[in-house]
């Protein structure tokens, strides 16, 4: 597991590419790994807010993601968590995430939705999947 913390953004990015560029990725153990990473909360947020923007590209292999991202960031509480967060580093490696091939993105995606989902409070976690359902975070994979 990548240090958050002492890592570049360049060896952030690298390593989230590297781990997604997987057929058999499952977000769960790496959510559960960095669940009370602070940086990782405000990258959530920074990937957000670039899926969430309309200039953000997309193809069929990370439509998905940015129809969720855009979904997930109508919702009251979540568009102020993206608002909120200023964390250069961590909108440094999701504008590196954003350059990787679209595949990847869209694996990425599902790790950020299933670690948001995973560090919501109790309140925000039932408006959440209220909202989203309780399988917004499974993205295809194309």
């Amino acid at each position: 597991m990548i240090d958050l913390k002492t890592a570049s953004s360049q060896e952030i990015a690298s390593y989230f590419s590297r781990e997604v560029n997987n057929f058999c990725f499952s977000p769960k153990v790496t959510a559960e790994d960095l669940k009370s990473s602070r940086l990782m909360k405000d990258l959530d947020l920074c990937w957000l807010r670039i899926l969430s923007d309309p200039t953000y590209r997309t193809d069929l292999r990370n439509e998905k993601s940015s129809i969720v991202g855009r979904q997930l960031a109508d919702i009251p509480f979540v568009k102020r968590k993206i608002e909120l967060v200023d964390n250069p580093k961590m909108e440094d490696v999701a504008k590196r995430m954003a350059m990787d091939h679209r595949t990847l993105q869209q694996t990425f995606s599902g790790l950020v939705f299933y670690h948001f989902m995973l560090t919501c409070n109790k309140r925000e976690n039932q408006t959440l999947l209220k909202v989203m359902g309780n399988s917004f975070y499974k993205l295809p994979l194309i």
